[in-house]
């Protein structure tokens, strides 16, 4: 159901002012799309806030004050203006006439439709006041006598139930009357139940609290109501929305009375009423009787109940079909959905739940985050078991005459793009169509109806900056030409830089960064040559052209990226470095900037930087089963040193600070030396290198050593000095993760030696060398099974014999990979774990290769090669792939 403007109104209030988070929010908004009715109410009834905070946070906010009906007396002159029968309905008490004005007390001072009402009804300007509902049924049963209501008289807050459970509970035993003293004074702070103030200050458990409100309320208390096992007839005497609306669940029935569990004994006469028959009342706690509902009312019933209050359905016909989809599993939980596709084990579906529990957050934002998803994953799931269509980013093409249906700003904010129409309805892809703000928002901007579909949420960026954020490239390039003449005309730097300030040239070069980061390039090459400029994009590992510019725009295009990465624009005989800040729209990264003179000018090359935030748990760096558990009992060691070695562009830095996530917690001193800084990370202390000021590798590893650290990262080994220091380090009870560049993982300990490193020293500091490549990963969308060449098997040196019964794969190439059958890059390991035998190896001095051997045999040591082709018969990547990334 659509939230009133009230409702919105009211959950952003709540939400900026801290009464709630966000996924608090959602799970009221998620229940209120199923039973209707306030959010308010929603939000009380559920335990989230209490009634009084919510009118504070109304008063704080709007400057709606909050009036105690049960102490004001309101005038026979406003009473007399506003109908019984209408104050009834609208649950509105007017209780003073001031300035010819109509003060009224609203259960909903929000709902500007109530308030419009009252003054139509009066004739007169209403000045809008809240108060308590359980004081305005009140107050209209006492004030209007002639509606004939009976409604007991609600306490102030000052005496009475609160009181008198308080004193129940002092004779129980579970509070002091100190504990009683110190909580009544926190409740009239707080405005909240004063169970629930004894529970927030420790004096008192839920359990507690709700077995004594049981027997205060004379019913049975359940301590486990995950126990019972309702049958099918049984359940159906409630809708989910009722039981959701009611907080209760039928448990058993026995001689025609129902049991029925919940955490509200206030609702026993509406229960009553909805089952229709005689009830036994149990008491549970609010999160056991939750669950409970989710258990065994896990489908959602949207249309059916949508069709009972239309009246085209009854709801004995209601419950008798929702009783049949329960015994057939038509609706499942997201979980089973997941599981069900193949896309995660029921294992890692538990320990992810485990997570979200203690962590809080959504399942689908838990298994995404651990990596046991891919948002992809995640957007098939929820359409399946939402229901609705799921649309690939890759092969979704918005239609020209919807596409700016939506505004640009609610695009953006919400995450969402208009696809097609459909009859008279506009399909949209969302990231989560439950989303009920982003919906109603949407209605009222398109003026229609909306049909929800399901699509990845960095696809629907994607489209959103095609659409809303590109430039026609074409029409850019012929603006290149003047804007070259404008530098030319420029007599200094002055000049060049108003030249270049607004013109062609900044939109070429915010496209070109734009282009990149859509098409998740990792590099930008910007070379010149004899007749032109051509911009290429690195994307998984290989060069590919972009576009070519013209000749005579090359200058002011370096001057451009010079100016935004604050580097000299009038040297051009020196390589240069920098760093960039984009932020487009919804593009928000970083650019490490390098120029280089070439003959026919400078070449400039950024680098992407990911955000630290994207940086991956170890569980997703794609470890193979045989080194994973090796590995991180390698790295959790109290102490020595870890080495992480490969080529340029082999993943270190991302391994490196995957490691750092893992180990570094807050009770130790994690510190890094690194040149440059990449990823700016929370809780480490991070060091710069600066040649210029003195401070090298090793200067600052022996600054370290007096900073009392706990693990050290040094991001490369480059001499002999920083190689030193860092095996002492290791060997005085510091745990050290440092790179260094070699070709594999044995190769690492000759490297040391050759730094002047002592092989005793190496033996006793090292506990482990990772060795890395990255290799394209097949396409999923065009992967087809093949069969292997000859010639790449035999430079693999695998017999064809050895592929019996194994299954190669290719992609055969579409829209979603360019045609080239790859995307996205995955890891290839070589790991090996200095044990007792590799250390006599070391200690032998045997070379390399010697190494190799020993820590193959004894160590169960698998190389880059032998690791990658266990993932190529996994499917995930080719064996071209691995013979053009590693050697025999």
């Amino acid at each position: 159901m659509a939230l009133s403007i009230g409702d919105r109104r009211l959950g952003a209030i709540l939400l900026e002012q801290g009464y709630v988070n966000d996924n608090d929010l959602q799970r009221a908004l998620d229940r209120h799309g199923e039973v209707g009715g306030r959010l308010s109410d929603i939000l009380i009834d559920t335990g989230l806030v209490g009634a009084k905070r919510i009118a504070r946070a109304v008063e704080e906010a709007l400057g709606i004050p909050l009036v105690n009906l049960v102490v004001v007396q309101p005038t026979p002159e406003a009473l007399a203006v506003l109908p019984a029968k209408v104050a009834q309905t609208l649950l509105a008490v007017p209780f003073a006439v001031v300035g010819g004005n109509l003060r009224v007390a609203f259960v909903d001072p929000l709902n500007s439709l109530t308030i419009e009402t009252v003054e139509d009804e009066c004739g007169m300007t209403v000045e809008p006041y809240q108060a308590l509902r359980e004081q305005v049924q009140w107050a209209i049963a006492h004030h209007y006598p002639e509606l004939g209501l009976d409604v007991p008289q609600p306490t102030d807050g000052s005496e009475g139930q609160g009181e008198q459970l308080g004193a129940r509970l002092v004779r129980r035993g579970y509070v002091s009357q100190e504990d009683l003293d110190a909580a009544l004074v926190k409740q009239k702070e707080l405005e909240e139940p004063l169970g629930t103030v004894l529970v927030h200050l420790g004096a008192l458990t839920e359990e507690q609290l709700y077995m004594v409100l049981a027997e205060q309320a004379n019913v049975i208390f359940i301590r486990n109501p995950r126990d019972y096992e309702p049958d099918e007839a049984t359940l159906g005497l409630l809708l989910r929305a009722e039981a959701l609306r009611l907080s209760a669940v039928p448990l058993e029935e026995k001689d025609g009375v129902v049991t029925v569990v919940t955490s509200d004994p206030r609702r026993r006469e509406e229960i009553e009423r909805v089952i229709g028959r005689p009830l036994q009342l149990a008491l549970s706690r609010p999160n056991d009787v939750e669950n409970l509902i989710e258990r065994l009312y896990p489908q959602k019933g949207r249309l059916g109940e949508a069709m009972v209050q239309q009246g085209t359905l009854s709801r004995s016909q209601l419950r008798e079909a929702l009783q049949v989809q329960s015994r057939e599993g038509r609706v499942k939980p997201l979980g089973e959905v997941i599981v069900e596709l193949g896309y995660a084990g029921s294992g890692e579906i538990e320990e992810a739940l485990e997570k979200q529990h203690s962590g809080g957050g959504r399942l689908e934002d838990t298994l995404v985050q651990s990596g046991k998803i891919s948002p992809e994953m995640l957007a098939r799931s929820l359409a399946v078991q939402l229901g609705y269509e799921f649309l690939d980013g890759g092969k979704t093409t918005p239609d020209a005459g919807v596409a700016t249906l939506v505004p640009e700003a609610t695009a953006r904010r919400y995450s969402v793009m208009p696809i097609r129409m459909q009859g008279g309805s506009l399909v949209v892809a969302m990231k989560d169509p439950r989303n009920v703000f982003a919906l109603d928002d949407l209605r009222i901007v398109v003026g229609r109806d909306i049909v929800p579909a399901v699509m990845a949420e960095k696809d629907i960026t994607r489209l959103i900056e095609r659409t809303f954020g590109g430039s026609d490239m074409a029409a850019l390039n012929k603006e290149l030409a003047a804007s070259a003449k404008a530098k030319e005309s420029a007599r200094d730097e002055a000049d060049l830089n108003a030249a270049l300030d607004d013109n062609a040239v900044v939109r070429v070069v915010d496209n070109i960064i734009r282009e990149a980061a859509l098409q998740e390039a990792s590099d930008i090459h910007i070379e010149p040559g004899e007749s032109s400029i051509k911009v290429r994009l690195r994307i998984d590992g290989a060069l590919r052209e972009y576009q070519e510019l013209p000749k005579a725009s090359g200058a002011s295009i370096v001057a451009r990226i010079k100016i935004i990465g604050q580097l000299d624009i009038a040297e051009k005989r020196v390589p240069q470095d920098g760093r960039v800040r984009f932020k487009r729209g919804s593009i928000d990264l970083d650019l490490r900037l390098s120029t280089l003179p070439t003959v026919y000018g400078e070449k400039i090359v950024m680098r992407l930087l990911q955000k630290a935030s994207n940086i991956p748990e170890v569980e997703q760096l794609g470890f193979s089963e045989h080194n994973y558990q090796r590995f991180i009992d390698t790295i959790e060691k109290p102490y020595g040193i870890f080495l992480i070695t490969g080529p340029t562009g082999s993943g270190k830095s991302f391994s490196t600070f995957s490691i750092l996530k893992r180990i570094s917690t807050p009770d130790s001193n994690t510190t890094t030396i690194e040149d440059p800084v990449e990823y700016e990370i929370p809780g480490i202390n991070q060091t710069q290198v600066n040649n210029a000021a003195g401070l090298t590798f090793a200067r600052a590893l022996r600054s370290f050593l007096r900073q009392d650290p706990d693990i050290i990262m040094v991001g490369e080994i480059r001499d002999t000095e920083t190689a030193q220091i860092a095996t002492e380090a290791a060997l005085t009870g510091h745990l050290v993760i440092a790179t260094l560049h070699t070709n594999d993982a044995p190769g690492a300990i000759t490297r040391l030696e050759e730094m002047g490193v002592e092989s005793f020293n190496i033996g006793a500091a090292l506990i482990g060398v990772l060795g890395q490549r990255l290799v394209r990963k097949i396409c999923q969308e065009c992967k087809i099974e093949t069969t292997p060449d000859p010639e790449v098997l035999r430079k693999l040196g695998i017999p064809e014999e050895q592929l019996d019964g194994a299954k190669l794969y290719r992609g055969a190439g579409c829209t979603r990979c360019n045609g080239t059958g790859y995307r996205g890059r995955m890891a290839i390991h070589e790991l090996m774990v200095v044990d007792d035998s590799v250390r006599r190896a070391v200690s032998q001095k045997l070379d390399a290769t010697g190494i190799r051997e020993v820590a193959r045999r004894e160590s169960h040591m698998r190389t880059l090669r032998e690791d990658g082709l266990e993932k190529a018969m996994a499917g995930l990547t080719t064996l071209e792939e691995i013979l053009g990334n590693t050697n025999a």
